[in-house]
C-alpha cells in the first residue's frame, strides 16, 4: 500500500503544471463604421484583375473583401472575364485604394486596369 501511495505521489508531481499560467492578450480590432453613401456621388468602375485561378476561391474572396469595404456600395467579380464591377463613392474611397484592397486579398492578384464607366458590360453574354 505504501508503494502505491509513493507511486501516485510521483505521478501527481510529474503531471502537475509548474509553468506559470498562460497570459491572455487582448487584441484590439478596429471595425470600420458603416458609411451612409450619397447616391448622387456613386460612380461605376470596371477592374481587370490578373492572378485569379478559380471562381469559388479567388473571385469570391475578392468580391467578399470589396463588398465589406466602407465606401463601396456593391462589387461583382467575374472569374471567367477577370472583371470586377464596382459601385462606390469616390468621396470615401479612391481608385488606388480599391487596387490595394484587391492586392490585400492575395499577392497573386493585381489590378491591371481600373477605369470609370457609365454602364457595366454584360458579363453573362459570351
Amino acid at each position: 500500500m505504501k508503494n502505491i501511495l509513493i507511486l501516485l505521489s510521483c505521478i501527481l508531481s510529474l503531471t502537475s503544471c509548474k509553468q506559470k499560467s498562460a497570459e491572455v492578450k487582448v487584441i484590439e480590432t478596429i471595425v470600420p463604421e458603416k458609411v451612409e453613401l450619397n447616391q448622387e456621388n456613386l460612380v461605376k468602375n470596371e477592374l481587370k484583375i490578373t492572378g485569379m485561378t478559380c471562381a469559388i476561391g479567388c473571385a469570391a474572396a475578392i468580391q467578399k473583401k470589396l463588398n465589406s469595404t466602407p465606401g463601396i456600395e456593391s462589387a461583382l467579380v467575374d472569374f471567367e472575364s477577370s472583371i470586377a464591377q464596382i459601385v462606390f463613392d469616390p468621396n470615401f474611397i479612391q481608385e488606388k485604394t480599391i487596387d490595394t484592397i484587391v492586392k490585400s486579398v492575395g499577392d497573386a492578384y493585381t489590378v491591371i486596369q481600373n477605369e470609370r464607366v457609365t454602364s457595366f458590360k454584360d458579363l453573362n453574354s459570351k
